[in-house]
């Protein structure tokens, strides 16, 4: 079996992989706590806005199916 170097391969910077490493712990310690404060209400904002669109979406699913079984119940009678 033959094994290959995967940073080798990858086509991507090395130097760029090592900054990508240190992530948000660098940019945070460049930030002042006001510029952290409004970035992680962003980041809360942005989570719970995918919530509110399942919830919506599972709501008008619901409705959806509330008006088949009324069609429904209504032509059994």
């Amino acid at each position: 079996m033959m094994r290959y170097n995967r940073q080798a391969m990858s086509p991507k910077n090395p130097a760029a992989v090592e900054l990508g490493r240190k992530g948000g712990k660098a940019r945070a310690k460049n930030m002042t706590a006001e510029q952290r404060r409004e970035s992680a209400r962003k980041a809360v904002d942005a989570r719970w806005a995918k919530t509110r669109e399942l919830v919506d979406e599972i709501t008008e699913g619901t409705k959806a199916l509330e008006v088949r079984a009324a069609r429904r119940a209504a032509k059994a009678r």
